[in-house]
């Protein structure tokens, strides 16, 4: 499919919108970019005072381009967000908020996770959309962006559908990519972008499913991906079996699981390793897992429906978690998983047309 880019024209409009007059910007604060699916923009939340400061915009085409996923580089100034329905990764100034670039990818760009020192980016795909035009090979796609050209490097083919979770390695050797429909994850070799000929190393999320990765068996239904502090450890949210199963990198042998609730959807793990966090999205609620002893405290809340995204304060005080059918961003004590503070975005009547579906969390110390 034939590479566009977004003309940024846009930006004389007024691609940043202020919600706020009184934010002090020389004074430290959290700060999470949380990407709103329903309205085509990007929440920027002040996560210390529970408050809503800015709205980015993400609106390219007229049947919505739905921003599905934020990752942030914190050492060359950057934002990324994937444009699920209109086929883009986009980068923003993470201190303007001004859109720089994009590059067109294809439909469904998912998650992603970017090497900061090369400013490398990777990009997974959701499954298959025939209505829109989505071949069943493209969406078994990884892709290799270098960000700072916003220019694709290469791709890999899983030889499976959806390859959704991803994580990369620290030394951004290898990333770890999840089918989300055939129940295998793969380990890629970061410098074999673009051979053609290139199969990554497979292995299964369990015992039950089929060797062969062609075959949608729809068991696990992995969803993300997420390493230990040390690499040692791979965790892989399972929404078809209400897992979250852990994995030794070293050799892909399964080491344990936890069961966390209906359909768990995003993870995180804190700094020390001692905490796994994951939104289950039937359960409407957010587990907190002591992995040291397996003990378990749960958030929920009234409008807490659907929870989505999750992502920790880079000290691990603090949860910010998504409510996407609640639209609702909530503030978590992550000890003690008691909420401290919570922003409602519904405009108007409660409804579909009206929902801005807040999904994907990224956080970042300013």
């Amino acid at each position: 499919m034939k590479r566009k880019r977004i003309i940024l024209v846009i930006i004389a409009a007024g691609i940043f919108f202020s919600c706020s007059d009184d934010n002090d910007t020389d004074q430290e604060f959290t700060k999470a970019y949380v990407t709103l699916q329903g309205s085509d923009k990007i929440a920027v939340i002040d996560v210390d005072n529970a408050k809503l400061i800015a709205e980015v915009d993400a609106n390219f085409i007229n049947t919505g381009d739905r921003p599905h996923y934020v990752v942030i580089d914190e050492i060359h100034r950057k934002w990324y967000v994937t444009l699920i329905s209109s086929g883009y990764v986009c980068k923003f100034d993470l201190d303007t908020d001004e859109l720089l670039d994009s590059i067109f990818i294809g439909s469904q760009p998912a998650l992603m996770d970017i090497d900061r020192e090369n400013q490398i980016l990777y990009v997974s795909r959701f499954m298959p959309m025939p209505s829109m035009g989505m071949e069943s090979s493209e969406s078994q796609l990884v892709h290799k962006i270098n960000a700072a050209t916003m220019t694709i490097l290469g791709t890999v083919d899983v030889g499976a559908s959806s390859p959704h979770g991803i994580a990369l390695s620290s030394d951004g050797s290898t990333l770890w990519v999840a089918s989300n429909e055939a129940s295998h994850f793969f380990a890629i070799e970061t410098t074999r972008f673009g051979e053609s000929d290139y199969q990554p190393q497979n292995f299964r999320l369990g015992s039950d499913v089929p060797y062969n990765y062609e075959i949608n068996d729809n068991t696990y239904n992995a969803l993300e991906l997420v390493l230990s502090q040390d690499g040692s450890e791979l965790f892989v949210s399972c929404s078809g079996t209400g897992q979250v199963r852990i994995f030794d990198t070293s050799n892909g042998d399964s080491l344990k699981y936890y069961s966390t609730g209906m359909m768990p959807w995003h993870i995180a793990v804190s700094n020390d390793d001692k905490y796994l966090y994951t939104t289950n999205r039937m359960s409407n609620n957010v587990v907190q897992t002591d992995l040291t002893n397996g003990a378990a405290k749960t958030f929920t809340a009234e409008d807490l429906a659907m929870p989505h995204g999750v992502a920790l304060t880079v000290d691990n005080s603090k949860l910010v978690v998504s409510s996407s059918m609640g639209d609702v961003l909530y503030i978590v004590d992550a000890e003690s998983m008691v909420m401290t503070g919570m922003i409602m975005l519904m405009d108007g009547d409660m409804g579909m047309d009206n929902m801005n579906m807040p999904t994907g969390v990224a956080v970042v110390q300013e």
